[in-house]
């Protein structure tokens, strides 16, 4: 009877040993095993639904964190029935090499510590290597491929031929063409605008708008004959009076016994370009 009492005490024991130890005992599922590349991602299911309370969530391991040489764990799904750990290879040997997944001590909500066992897989090199790492060679780069330049100069040659002919064109026309077939109150502007405030004088100014009414009735003009200017260019009419009084004090100036004051140069430039004004209407 006694023997009998001690059997069952004993096989009662082990019956709750091995459920404990089914209690304890976690499943871990890698999703590949081999074929394993650098910055390959590779994902470790761990079964948890024979824990009744689920995981306390704060046991488990830091996440965006490096584990050993090869593996960086970069974040954990939790659900009621499996836990997803989801790493990346971070780092490969020369060869095939198989190694372990880390293990974690993990606890669950009643306070019960469950170890998270390592599963297996094989990782690759990033280059095939027949004899060790001293025999890897690096590829050559790619030659540059050259580029034809012969339609950019031809059209640069093109740009400046063009550029130089235009210069050219501008310089003859400024200095030569346009001088010459400049009309004669436009060449007085030209040339009162040419002379500086400082150094030209009321005699300069005169004697420049006195030519220029002298080109445009093609004789020399005095103050008794700007009636005559006046018919035979009409256009110039509407400034008689500034006309008159700036012939006045240049006959006063230039020919009188007693020299006075000639015409001032303010007047001289604004009466050249009202005539001018004038001249590109008619």
């Amino acid at each position: 009877m006694k023997t009998r009492f001690l059997t069952m005490i004993v096989l009662l024991s082990s019956l709750f040993s091995i459920s404990c130890m089914a209690a304890d005992t976690l499943v871990a599922q890698i999703d590949r095993t081999w074929g394993v590349l650098l910055a390959d991602d590779v994902t470790v299911t761990l079964d948890i639904s024979a824990i009744e309370n689920g995981i306390d969530e704060s046991s488990l391991p830091s996440q965006e964190a490096r584990y050993g040489t090869w593996l960086y764990l970069k974040n954990i799904d939790v659900s009621a029935a499996q836990l997803d750990f989801h790493y990346q290879v971070v780092n490969v040997p020369v060869k095939n090499t198989s190694i372990d997944t880390p293990t974690f001590d993990i606890k669950s909500a009643d306070g019960k510590w469950l170890a998270v066992p390592a599963t297996s897989l094989t990782i690759g090199p990033s280059l095939a290597v027949s004899e060790g790492a001293s025999n890897i060679a690096m590829k050559a780069d790619i030659e540059a491929t050259p580029v034809s330049t012969t339609k950019i100069e031809s059209d640069l040659t093109l740009f400046i031929a063009i550029a130089a002919v235009s210069g050219l064109i501008l310089v003859l026309w400024h200095f030569g063409w346009k001088t010459k077939n400049r009309q004669p109150f436009a060449q007085a502007v030209h040339d009162l605008s040419r002379l500086s405030w400082q150094s030209v004088t009321p005699d300069q100014a005169a004697r420049i708008l006195h030519t220029a009414f002298n080109h445009t009735a093609d004789t020399t003009v005095v103050y008794g004959e700007l009636d005559s200017l006046m018919v035979n260019h009409s256009w110039l009419a509407p400034l008689t009076e500034e006309i008159q009084q700036f012939y006045q004090q240049s006959e006063q100036h230039f020919f009188a016994r007693k020299s006075e004051q000639g015409p001032d140069i303010a007047d001289v430039r604004k009466l050249a370009k009202a005539c001018r004004a004038k001249e590109m209407l008619a």
